[in-house]
Order: structure tokens, then sequence, then C-alpha cells
């Protein structure tokens, strides 16, 4: 009869326990087809934008991305602003409508379309905005293109996206096919060579909170002419490469990008969030010396915090000195007068800029052995008063 008893109470163990998994499991399952069904992908690292690829070579891009009569002007990689405190890894198309959705946006070969992401906040504030879309398409296992800021995407691309799927998104796309559609802001595109690492990043894996950086490649070498000379016929940087460039890091030089220490590199405290508050966010411990993107030669520092208000700014220096790619350990302490600059030449949406400077303040900085940087920042103050480091000096690291 004990033996009975037991028998019984196991039983329903047993069961108890395969109700609950199953329960588990259910609301596990809900989650990830909400997921799924709202056009989230289940993953947008490296791995994912590779998914199912299954050619290993360099794809040639046929068509443009906007029509070139609806182009006004085309910014390289390599400026700076706002949350992009560091070298920026993508150029802007700048169309001539000012209304939203006016032109339409093309993909630029046959491939897939690996992720969609609406973004419905300001990345500097987090202030709440009308949707845009970052689209990542998959040519190869080289060759991957970038979209960012469409400001609508194409019916037939939103269906799919928001169809129930399993595993990593693959929408197929054939070059020339309208993917969505901008107006009014700049589109941001760039060309990712999954088999290139830039050798101006001394340690790639800081860079984990946005992978693709590193493999930022040259774009207009993935065109063959007339339309390579057409886009060069409009882009705004005159030097080589024409694409831009963003790595500028040399092993104990100055020159190049650095993070607050022990702040988690690129992707700083908060792991990679892309979305901050009040101007502050993962880009707060980020430092960069590096030159115009447009002249090639003119310094350029970008600081994550600067002033009362800790806010991200970029500047140019008096004198265009001491050059930074010249300054190691054996140099010590160096002064730049920081400027604000407007930068002068083509408005991105028409017209001139002013090319104007405003004295803003002193940057300290010395190169420590073993990748590091000594820095201190001294808003409104000029050279005379600021001859050496107080306590309030920070550590950066590459």
């Amino acid at each position: 009869m004990k033996r009975r008893q037991y028998s019984q109470s196991g039983f329903a163990h047993v069961l108890l326990v395969i109700i609950l998994g199953l329960a588990i499991l259910a609301v596990v399952g809900f989650a990830v087809m909400n997921k799924i069904k709202h056009g989230k992908s289940l993953g947008a690292g490296e791995a994912d934008w590779k998914a199912g690829c299954t050619s290993a070579d360099r794809v040639t891009l046929t068509h443009t991305p906007m029509d070139l009569a609806d182009i006004n002007t085309i910014l390289p990689m390599g400026l700076t602003a706002g949350a992009h405190v560091t070298p920026i890894d993508h150029l802007y198309f700048y169309p001539k409508a000012k209304e939203r959705d006016a032109v339409p946006v093309y993909a630029m070969a046959d491939g897939v379309i690996k992720d969609i992401t609406e973004r419905t906040q300001s990345t500097d504030t987090g202030a709440a905005k009308k949707g845009e879309f970052r689209i990542i398409m998959q040519h190869s296992c080289q060759t991957i293109t970038y979209f960012d800021l469409v400001t609508s995407l194409d019916p037939a691309i939103a269906k799919a996206w928001k169809a129930p799927h399993i595993g990593s998104l693959s929408i197929p796309i054939k070059a020339g096919q309208v993917i969505g559609r901008i107006g009014g802001q700049s589109l941001d595109t760039a060309v990712y060579n999954m088999n290139l690492t830039l050798p101006g990043f001394i340690h790639p894996a800081m860079y984990t909170g946005e992978f693709w950086k590193v493999h930022a490649d040259d774009f207009f070498a993935y065109f063959n002419d007339p339309l390579r000379s057409e886009f060069l016929a409009i882009d705004a940087r005159k030097i080589p490469p024409y694409s831009g460039k963003i790595d500028y890091d040399q092993p104990g030089k100055l020159i190049g990008n650095w993070f607050l220490e022990g702040s988690g590199g690129y992707a700083g405290p908060k792991d990679g969030s892309q979305v901050g508050s009040g101007g502050h966010g993962y880009w707060d411990g980020h430092l960069s010396i590096h030159y115009d993107p447009y002249d090639g030669k003119s310094i350029v520092v970008s600081v994550g915090r600067f002033g009362p208000d800790g806010q991200p700014q970029a500047f140019s220096v008096t004198g265009n000195a001491p050059d930074p790619a010249k300054v190691t350990t054996a140099t010590g302490l160096v002064r730049y007068e920081l400027l604000q600059k407007d930068p002068g030449g083509p408005s991105p949406t028409g017209g001139t800029q002013n090319n104007q400077a405003h004295f803003l303040g002193v940057i300290l900085l010395q190169v420590l052995p073993g990748e590091k940087l000594k820095v201190e920042e001294f808003p409104g103050l000029t050279f005379a008063p600021v001859t050496s480091f107080t306590p309030a000096a920070k550590i950066y690291e590459r």
C-alpha cells in the first residue's frame, strides 16, 4: 500500500514538472514569436550578418543608393558630430529634397537583407522621434552594405520584415530594387568588408560595441566607372582615399582614438547602448585626435565630454601644431588651444559654411607607455595659466 502511494506521488510530481516546463516553453515561445512578429531580428552580430552566405567573393556594386539626380552632396567617412566622437564609419548622401519620404533608396547589388532596426529615439538625447530604419544587406560573406536614416520602408520590404520568421532575417533583394525612401536628411551608407580589419585600430577588440567599424572599406572602390566617377564629382572630399579615413592609431603616438581607462572601450559603461540621455551616453569616455576629413592635414581634437555641460565637441587647434603623429612618450606634455570651427566649403544641404573659429579652451595631453594617455581639459582658459596637470587629470587607453 505504501509503495502504491509513493508511485502516485512520484507520478504527480513528474506531471507537475512537465506542466511547469511546458508553461515556461510557452512563455518563452510567445516572447520569441512576439519579438519576431514585430520585425526584430533574433540577433544582429557578425554571425547574423554572414548567416547563410555561400560566396566569399568581393561583390561589385552596380546600382546607386539614390538616383544621381536626387543627390545634392556626398560627405565622406571620418567626420565627427554629436555622439560620433571618433571618426564616423559611413558616408552621408544628402538628397536635394527637403520633404520626408521624397526620393527612393535602392539596393546596390543582389543579396539578402539580414537585419532591419527601427529607431524611434534620438541617439544623443533619447527624445522620441518619428521612426527611421537601419538596414543591413548581405551580398556575400565578404561584402555587406548598410543604410541608415531611411525614413520609410518599401511596402513589400516592410511586409516581409514583419512576417514571422525563425532565426536570422533573410529577405531577398535585387540590384536596383526599391528598399525604402528618404528625404529631408542624409542617407547614411557604407560597405563593410568582413575579410578586412583596418590596420589603424591598435586593439580592434575595443570596438565590440560596433564590431563593423573595423571592417569599413573604401565605398567608391566597389563601383566601376562611370558610376564611380559620377560619385566622385559630387564627393566633398577631393583627396585619396576619396571615401574618407577613420583609422588613425599609430603605436606609441598621440594620434588616433582613445577611451577612458576602464570605461569599456567603444561600447562604454552602457554596454553598447545606442541611445543616450541629455547628451550623455556610451561616447562620454571617447577621445580622438586625427585629421580633418576634407583636407587630410588640419588637426581635429574630438572630446566626449567638454565644458560645464559635459557635451561632446570637436575642435580645431591654434597653429595646427604639434602634429599628433609626431608626439610620443619622449615628447612629454603637449598643449592644444581649442577652437570651435565651423567647417568651410559646401553645406551638405546647399550653400556654403562660414569657416569661422571661436576660442573655447585648452587641453593637456601626455603619451604614456603601454598605449596610455594622460588628459586634462581647461574650458575657457588660454595657454598662459595652463602649464601642468592637476589631480583632475584622467587616464585614457587603447
